[in-house]
């Protein structure tokens, strides 16, 4: 992992939240409040840019590599039809030993400028054996 990475754009971008992603995860969910939690999370953040954004932009060895959490923070629902803006960044790279973490974070803004959520990601690559 690289620890130059801290502080560094994956991604920046406006998506649409589409209704017929909102539909697929509803039906994924497939409880009775799965319309309400698919307009909570329509995408993993640390993805958004594709599969390989934070691989590549963490310098991230796959092979030694693990997923150590996910938190969330909202503020609203996405609604279906709306563009949100994300950016998804490094927010720390640090070492605990022979392992080294990766914090990575992604917020999405409503056209009016305020957060609609914010993810944060958290990698870890173990240390060689």
């Amino acid at each position: 992992m690289q620890e130059d990475a801290k502080g560094k754009t994956l991604v920046e971008d406006d998506l649409t939240v589409s209704a017929a992603t909102l539909t697929a995860l509803e039906r994924a969910i497939g409880t009775p409040s799965a319309a309400g939690t698919a307009t909570l999370v329509p995408w993993f953040g640390a993805t958004v840019g594709g599969e390989s954004t934070v691989v590549t932009g963490l310098g991230l060895d796959l092979s030694r590599a693990l997923l150590a959490g996910v938190e969330y923070e909202w503020e609203r629902p996405f609604a279906a039809g709306e563009t949100v803006h994300v950016r998804v960044c490094v927010d720390d790279v640090y070492r605990k030993g022979a392992n080294q973490f990766g914090v990575v974070v992604a917020e999405f803004t409503g056209a009016d400028g305020a957060l609609v959520q914010r993810q944060s990601v958290t990698f870890i690559e173990r240390g060689a054996a």
